[in-house]
């Protein structure tokens, strides 16, 4: 249940800032990165030490029993979370961070990489004659201080196209299909 709390979490936060973009900013400030939390900086060169950040926004928002909260624009900066647009060669993420420099969440779009061997096990045992994209994301979720990896694919079979959720085991925890006739 936990597990689920957490992912529908981050989510919400994933899509708030969809929908904030859409309405003009509406739940997120961009900042400089001056203006981020030292903890913050220390913490992005040690989970992201080969990326570039290149984005700063705050997100008035805290989680409180795993459900993230957004705040009013009282709130002190104490309860902000941050998120964070970094980018590599072939690689690229945004990352959640609270004020103390915790990783809450983050997402990562890779092209050209292999899947982990047990994901990529699984998807032709359970999809065969499904092709792979050469792109994919990697969600990962800190949940007591562990992060716990997730794998979206697309994969797709003649005029049909299904998005795939797996757990770093192969298990799978989502799905979605389109028809593209």
């Amino acid at each position: 249940m936990k597990k689920l709390a957490f992912i529908s979490a981050f989510l919400m936060v994933a899509f708030s800032g969809l929908i904030a973009q859409e309405n003009g900013e509406l739940f997120t400030a961009e900042i400089k990165k001056g203006e981020l939390p030292k903890d913050i900086l220390k913490a992005i060169e040690k989970d992201f030490p080969t990326m570039i950040a290149k984005q700063f926004k705050a997100i008035p928002g805290e989680f409180i029993n795993g459900t993230f909260v957004l705040n009013n624009n009282e709130t002190p900066n104490n309860d902000q979370t941050y998120q964070i647009f970094l980018e590599a060669s072939g690689f690229e993420a945004n990352a959640l961070y609270d004020a103390q420099g915790h990783l809450i969440s983050a997402k990562e779009h890779w092209k050209n990489k292999p899947l982990p061997e047990a994901v990529s096990r699984a998807i032709g045992q359970m999809y065969p004659g499904w092709t792979l994209g050469s792109d994919y994301e990697k969600i990962s979720i800190n949940q007591n201080d562990n992060l716990h990896p997730y794998y979206r694919i697309q994969l797709k079979k003649g005029h049909e196209k299904t998005r795939v959720t797996l757990d770093e085991y192969g298990k799978e925890i989502g799905k979605q299909s389109t028809n593209t006739m």
